[in-house]
């Protein structure tokens, strides 16, 4: 059983929204995500904002936060890298077959978790995120 919490980087198969446009149910590769707000689904289940982390520069359309040098250190990531907040997967990290390894590679401080979310929300008010639903079953 995973125990990934708020924060925490991932190596997940994440699937990206133009895959999902095309009817792909699984991400082509894993890389690092970040677990954001674990939730209570209605079914009971906790489910997981994902957000991807790439390393290439996010087109001028994107909203996108760049991970400064001391957070990529505590992540284990390299840089440059930056989270992409305009779309993420929600899953259920516990039955999730998208999930590549059973413990986090990093974690992100609470203070740039906090940038994270603000940023974050303010794409989905104005319109501009998209949650991209995983299903356990299928990964």
């Amino acid at each position: 059983m995973s125990r990934f919490a708020h924060g925490d980087v991932i190596l997940y198969s994440y699937l990206w929204a133009r895959e999902y446009d095309r009817g792909e149910e699984s991400g082509r590769k894993a890389r690092p995500t970040c677990v954001m707000l674990i939730v209570i689904s209605q079914d009971g289940r906790k489910k997981s904002l994902l957000f991807p982390i790439t390393s290439q520069p996010p087109r001028l359309n994107r909203w996108a936060i760049e991970i400064p040098p001391a957070e990529a250190r505590t992540a284990n990531l390299r840089m440059p890298a930056w989270v992409i907040v305009d779309e993420f997967n929600t899953d259920d990290l516990v039955a999730s077959f998208a999930v590549e390894k059973q413990s986090p590679l990093g974690h992100f401080s609470k203070m740039f978790m906090s940038k994270i979310a603000v940023t974050a929300a303010q794409a989905m008010r104005a319109a501009s995120a998209r949650n991209i639903p995983r299903d356990p079953v299928t990964g």
